[in-house]
C-alpha cells in the first residue's frame, strides 16, 4: 500500500509541480510592485485575479487528488489493520473464557496488541514518507548525474587578473535545449588579447547567446571555446566565473544597500571605499550621496519600506559599478544602457572604455555609433557573422552595417531637429 501511494504521488509530481509554478507567477505579478502601472493603467486587476483564483483551484485540485488518494489507501489499510487487532482480541477473549489464560494475561496481552499495533501504524508512516521522498531523492540524482547539464568537468584555476583574455570559436554550434533552430552552426571567431570589439545586429542574431557561451553559462552542442588556448570545459566553473565581469541587459539590483549592490559581501574599510570609487567613476555619486543614508541608503522597498527606488538608468550605472568593481580579466557589457538615450550610452560606454584599459572587451548595442571607438566590429544578422572589421572598414563596404548605420543616423538627426 505504502507503494501504491508513493507511485501515485510520483506520478501527479508534474502536475503538482506546473500547477504550482503557474498559481505562483500570478501570485508574484499581483504581488510585484513593478507591476503596478501596468495593472492600474491597462485595467488588469480583476483578470489578473482571476487567473490567480484559476490557477490556484487547479493547484488545489491536484493536492486534493492526492490528499484522497492517501486517504482511500489509508482507510483500506487501516481497516485492515483494525480486522488484524480484532482477530486478535478474538483469540485473547477465547483464551480467557476458556480458562486458558488469567485476567491478568488477558490485560498484558490487550497492551501487548495495542502497543505492536501502534509501532506498526507508525513504522507504515515513516516508511511511506521515506518511499515519497525517496522518489523525490532519485529525480535530483538523476539531475545531479546528468553530465549534459555540468560540461565544465575540470580543475583548472582561473588566470592572474592581470592577464587579459583572448577567446576563440573553433567550429561551434549551438542551439537552445528542447528546440531545432542553430543559433550558431560550425562558427568559427576569435577575439585577441586586449581587444575592444562591438557585437551588433538585427534581434534573434544571437548577440546576447554569444555572451553566454563565453561566460559558461551555456555549453556549445559541438565544437569548442578556448580562452588562452584552453578549452573552457577544463575550467574549475566557479574559477571560471571569476575571470568575467558582464553587465546584462536586464539589470538586477538587489534588495539591500546601495554599496552592498556593489561590493557584496566584502566588508572591509577597504573595499568600501573601492565600491564608492567605483560608483564615483560612473558619476553617479552626487545621486547616492543625496538620499537619506548615503551609500548605507537600502534600495527597494520589499525588505525595508523606507527603501529607495532608483531610476532605470541609475539601476544600470549602478551595475556598471558593480562590474568595475570585481575586476576581471575580460569585461562585457551587454546592452546595459539600453534605457539610456543614445548620447548617454555613448559617454557611459567611452568611460567605460576607458577604465578597463588594456582588458579585452566586448560592447553588444543596437546603436551603432556608440561602438565606433571599438577597435573591431561584428555584425550579425539571423544567417550569422555578416560583415567584420572597424568602423571606417565596414563602411566602405557600404553593406548592412552601412545601411543599419545611415537609417539610426537620419533617425538622430530627425530627433534632434524635432527637440529644437
Amino acid at each position: 500500500m505504502n507503494k501504491q501511494i508513493s507511485k501515485y504521488v510520483d506520478k501527479r509530481k508534474e502536475d503538482r509541480s506546473r500547477t504550482l509554478r503557474q498559481k505562483q507567477y500570478f501570485y508574484n505579478v499581483c504581488y510585484d510592485f513593478s507591476y503596478g502601472k501596468d495593472i492600474r493603467i491597462f485595467n488588469l486587476k480583476d483578470k489578473l485575479i482571476g487567473d490567480y483564483r484559476r490557477k490556484a483551484y487547479n493547484y488545489l485540485t491536484v493536492i486534493k487528488d492526492i490528499a484522497n488518494k492517501k486517504f482511500s489507501i489509508g482507510l483500506l489499510e487501516l481497516l485492515m489493520m483494525l480486522l488484524q487487532d480484532g482477530v486478535a482480541y478474538f483469540f485473547i477473549i477465547q483464551g480467557y473464557f476458556s480458562d486458558k489464560i488469567s485476567l491478568g494475561e488477558v490485560a498484558l496481552y490487550v497492551g501487548t496488541v495495542i502497543g505492536l499495533s501502534t509501532t506498526l501504524r507508525r513504522l507504515t508512516e515513516v516508511l511511506n514518507t521515506l518511499q515519497i521522498d525517496a522518489n523525490y531523492c532519485k529525480s535530483y540524482f538523476q539531475f545531479m548525474d546528468d553530465s549534459s547539464y555540468y560540461s565544465f568537468n575540470g580543475n583548472l584555476q582561473a588566470f592572474p587578473k592581470n592577464e587579459t583574455l583572448e577567446i576563440e570559436f573553433r567550429n561551434v554550434s549551438f542551439k537552445y535545449p528542447n528546440t531545432d533552430k542553430w543559433i550558431l552552426r560550425n562558427f568559427n571567431f576569435k577575439i585577441n588579447k586586449g581587444e575592444r570589439l562591438a557585437i551588433v545586429g538585427t534581434n534573434g542574431a544571437g548577440k546576447s547567446t554569444l555572451v553566454k557561451l563565453i561566460t559558461g553559462l551555456f555549453y556549445v552542442n559541438e565544437g569548442e571555446i578556448l580562452v588562452n588556448g584552453v578549452n573552457i570545459k577544463q575550467f574549475d566553473k566557479l574559477e571560471y566565473w571569476k575571470m568575467f565581469s558582464v553587465v546584462y541587459q536586464d539589470v538586477f539590483i538587489y534588495a539591500c544597500s546601495v554599496l552592498e549592490n556593489v561590493i557584496g559581501i566584502d566588508n572591509t574599510e577597504e573595499q568600501k571605499e573601492l565600491g564608492k570609487a567605483c560608483i564615483d567613476m560612473i558619476n553617479l555619486s552626487k545621486k547616492i550621496r543625496s538620499l537619506p543614508k548615503g551609500y548605507d541608503q537600502q534600495l527597494l522597498k520589499i525588505i525595508d519600506e523606507t527603501g529607495v527606488e532608483l531610476s532605470g538608468g541609475e539601476n544600470q550605472k549602478l551595475a556598471i559599478a558593480r562590474s568595475l568593481y570585481k575586476d576581471a580579466n575580460m569585461v562585457i557589457l551587454d546592452e546595459p544602457t539600453a534605457s539610456l538615450d543614445p548620447l548617454a550610452e555613448a559617454e557611459i560606454y567611452q568611460s567605460f572604455d576607458n577604465l578597463v584599459k588594456d582588458k579585452t572587451a566586448i560592447y553588444i548595442s543596437h546603436r551603432l555609433a556608440s561602438t565606433k571607438f571599438c577597435d573591431k566590429i561584428a555584425l550579425f544578422t539571423e544567417e550569422g557573422l555578416a560583415e567584420y572589421g572597424n568602423h571606417e572598414e565596414l563602411m566602405a563596404l557600404k553593406g548592412k552595417y552601412y545601411e543599419m548605420f545611415m537609417t539610426q543616423s537620419k533617425y538622430y538627426q530627425l530627433e534632434g531637429n524635432t527637440n529644437e
